[in-house]
């Protein structure tokens, strides 16, 4: 930190340059501090330009009307840098014109060595809110400048374990139309790291409260809008959806109670950003998927043999998520794991109905289910979880439940984490055996040799194509070859 400050006080001459905002108040706090914010008086691309120069780094606009950078480091503590231009005539104005008192004070970075003493506050609410833990808007209009910052006061609470004040969340409630006029990367950004928290639940409740969540989500007023007959919550399906977020969030904070032998396995990989979209992790994303699973619902209920039934609701369902997270502008892959999940959310619980699994429904279930293995399954027992307190299920039945989830778990970690079994064929091999030409067929039958070679059928190439000339028949009829 020392370093880069010393860069950034080099690269200062001729400039006003403060720390500000969230940077000070973390620095106060005492917290990590992974971003900086940085505030300048003239010439903000200029001096970003040169700053990232001096320090070798990638710059980018973070928000073109606004003038504001991002410049992203390579290691170190601080990821970001993020400068913008005063906000007014002098930092006690651009103060003035922030979104919370906590956020709302400033140094110059060459007072870093002493910033305590040397703190610029915007008035003296500034202190007393960071002092009692209170997230506070300085006036009426502040979401109306940028209508994010409904989003940020329920992000901070949740990163900082703040509470918002009620004058706030009053003000949130007038203005939640607004939230979609902001820019929908930096909606999603904001939301997916409300989800991060241990107590994300908490906060879209009161988001939900506030009319911010059906102001972002449409498919939200829909939930509440479906008929409750359909449903045995008493408040219908939201109340179903939310309850099954809650129970997701209840399961991945407590892994290792209910998966005493993989919770270390669990919990790497239900943090694992790796390929997703900024602020996107398996963790939150199930967590995402499970407010939305049952959306199509409504749209599919039937009464057949006096039962409602929802045929396709799974299907209709990815569609709906793909196009929220589309409109959320998410990844691909983003898009196609929250699909993915929600098209097979059904399926554990077909395949745990009796509560016998046999090893080859689940060697087959693993082979097409891939690494969403383990967020399907919590996704099931999260959906048996949201009638805990209806008491839908006997205590018995739902115990049954977590015992099939909790052994087909450990059967999943216990292949993935054994050696690879040995190659025995490959579709060239196939092909010039049985003169196929290229195909998904060919995925088929190597499937068949997979499935056999891991229940020990087969351990050898003759094996494996005696095995696939009995198969081949039925695989001829299914692709009409």
């Amino acid at each position: 930190m020392q370093k880069l400050i010393k860069i950034i006080i080099a690269c200062s001459k001729g400039y006003e340059v403060y720390a500000v905002g969230g940077f000070v108040r973390d620095l106060l706090l005492k917290r990590v501090c992974n971003d900086m914010d940085l505030s300048v008086n003239k010439d903000v691309e200029k001096f970003a330009k040169k700053v990232a120069k001096t320090l070798n780094a990638k710059i980018v606009i973070l928000d073109d009307t606004s003038k504001i950078y991002r410049i992203i480091l390579k290691a170190g503590d601080v990821k970001n840098i993020d400068i913008s231009l005063f906000d007014g005539k002098s930092i006690e104005e651009d103060l003035r014109n922030r979104d919370f008192t906590v956020n709302a004070m400033a140094f110059k970075v060459g007072d870093f060595g002493d910033f305590r003493n040397n703190i610029v506050f915007a008035d003296n609410k500034c202190m007393q809110d960071l002092k009692s833990k209170t997230i506070n808007i300085f006036s009426k209009n502040v979401f109306k400048k940028d209508s994010l910052r409904m989003l940020r006061a329920f992000r901070f609470a949740s990163e900082l374990n703040f509470k918002i004040s009620d004058e706030t969340l009053k003000q949130i409630k007038t203005d939640s139309d607004l939230i979609n006029k902001s820019a929908a990367e930096r909606v999603k950004n904001e939301f997916f790291r409300i989800l991060s928290s241990r107590e994300s639940s908490k906060y879209l409740r009161i988001m939900d409260d506030c009319g911010l969540l059906a102001a972002m989500f449409p498919e939200v007023s829909k939930m509440k809008k479906a008929s409750k007959k359909y449903y045995y919550h008493p408040q219908g399906l939201f109340q179903h959806s939310f309850e099954t977020m809650e129970a997701v969030e209840n399961i991945l904070n407590n892994l290792k109670k209910y998966f005493p032998d993989n919770y270390k396995e669990l919990e790497a990989h239900f943090s694992n950003g790796e390929n997703y979209s900024e602020y996107i992790t398996k963790g939150n994303l199930l967590k995402f998927a499970a407010l939305f699973h049952d959306s199509a619902k409504p749209e599919t209920a039937k009464k057949e043999g006096g039962k409602v039934r929802f045929f396709g609701h799974e299907e209709q369902g990815a569609r709906k998520i793909e196009e929220i997270a589309q409109s959320l502008k998410m990844s691909k892959k983003d898009v196609a794991n929250a699909k993915f999940l929600i098209e097979n959310h059904m399926r554990p619980s077909t395949l745990t109905k009796n509560n016998i699994v046999t090893n080859k429904a689940a060697l087959k279930f693993f082979r097409d289910i891939g690494d969403n293995t383990p967020d399907l399954l919590i996704l099931s027992m999260a959906d048996w979880h949201s009638y805990k307190k209806l008491k839908i299920f006997s205590h018995k039945e739902l115990k049954a439940q977590e015992n099939s989830v909790r052994g087909l778990i450990s059967q999943y970690y216990e292949i993935k984490n054994a050696k690879p079994l040995p190659k025995l064929i490959d579709g060239n091999i196939i092909m010039k055996e049985f003169k196929l030409k290229p195909g998904p067929w060919l995925g088929d039958l190597l499937n068949y040799v997979i499935e056999a070679q891991q229940e020990g059928k087969i351990s050898d190439k003759k094996s494996a194509l005696k095995l696939l000339l009995s198969k081949l028949a039925s695989v001829k009829k299914k692709y009409k070859l």
